[in-house]
């Protein structure tokens, strides 16, 4: 009797593969958009952006602060929702299967691109709000302004967290055996981010993940003139947090590279929930790579 032939590689043609990934993206996006947990997050962040009504007793910039950080709730059913989703992917799937486990997890990816698009038209919603009440607070006199909106880089960072927040349920989802601990985990993570607070200084500001502007930077000492700054600057005086003058500073690139370093986080982290191989280590590099810019870019940004 003559021995077996060896195995020979399943052959798997470029059109059936994508027809299979389009057809597992397909299936995953109507799970995850039929799933309540999604809508009841996102519109938690839409009633505490409304919420937010400038007080005239209010620490100097507080409604800018907490409209920013109003975006939270959205950003952990937008982890739990793709966490169930890659979960499924726990589940042994015969190793002649037509599609790899790289390529179902990159359909899985394809499936949470609408999440993204939600943050865009949450991101949307919160520029037009912010407007529609002529602005927000921030400074002290005579370093005020009452019409503060945020700029297009802040606005961006809603949509760039949401790209964070896939990527953590991914990893999650993936690599946690059950689902029910991931929960309370993304529930942790997601709360320790909203203390936005930890980062305010500008040493770390750089390295947050929600960065809450405006970041206060050293402008003087309690008694200094404050009449003696430019006049363009936003002030906030001393008081019981801080000893000193500081300059309330806002800026569009800072905005803009904290998303880039959000997107280089994202890439890293992300990594981790595809297999081991060429894909994985691209990511790794690539992430490093546009993290590290999007964190020096800040450094250089800050005053």
């Amino acid at each position: 009797m003559s021995a077996a032939a060896p195995a020979l590689p399943v052959s798997r043609p470029r059109g059936l593969t994508r027809g299979v990934v389009r057809a597992v993206a397909l299936a995953e996006l109507r799970r995850i958009l039929r799933n309540p947990v999604l809508w009841a997050g996102a519109a938690l962040s839409v009633w505490m952006m409304w919420s937010v009504v400038p007080d005239p007793d209010e620490w100097a910039g507080a409604s800018y602060e907490e409209i920013a950080v109003s975006v939270t709730p959205l950003l952990l059913v937008i982890s739990l929702v793709t966490a169930v989703s890659f979960h499924r992917e726990r589940v042994e799937v015969a190793p002649d299967a037509p599609v790899r486990e790289g390529t179902r997890a990159i359909a899985r990816l394809v499936a949470a691109l609408p999440l993204v698009g939600i943050a865009v038209a949450y991101a949307g919603l919160l520029a037009w709000r912010q407007r529609d009440r002529g602005g927000l607070w921030l400074g002290v006199e005579p370093g005020r302004t009452t019409e503060a909106l945020f700029t297009a880089g802040e606005l961006a960072q809603p949509v760039a967290l949401a790209v964070l927040a896939v990527a953590v349920g991914a990893v999650l989802g993936r690599r946690l055996p059950h689902l029910v601990s991931v929960v309370p985990l993304l529930f942790v993570v997601w709360f320790l981010v909203s203390v936005y607070w930890l980062f305010g200084h500008e040493v770390v500001t750089p390295f947050s993940v929600l960065q809450v502007q405006p970041v206060r930077v050293h402008a003087g000492p309690a008694t200094a003139d404050p009449l003696g700054f430019p006049a363009h600057w936003l002030l906030e005086g001393p008081g019981e947090f801080s000893g000193q003058w500081s300059r309330v500073f806002v800026s569009n690139a800072l905005g803009w590279w904290h998303a880039v370093w959000l997107l280089g986080l994202s890439a890293v982290v992300g990594a981790f929930a595809v297999p081991k191989g060429r894909t994985r280590r691209w990511m790794l590099a690539a992430g490093s790579v546009v993290a590290a810019v999007g964190v020096v870019a800040q450094y250089a940004v800050l005053p």
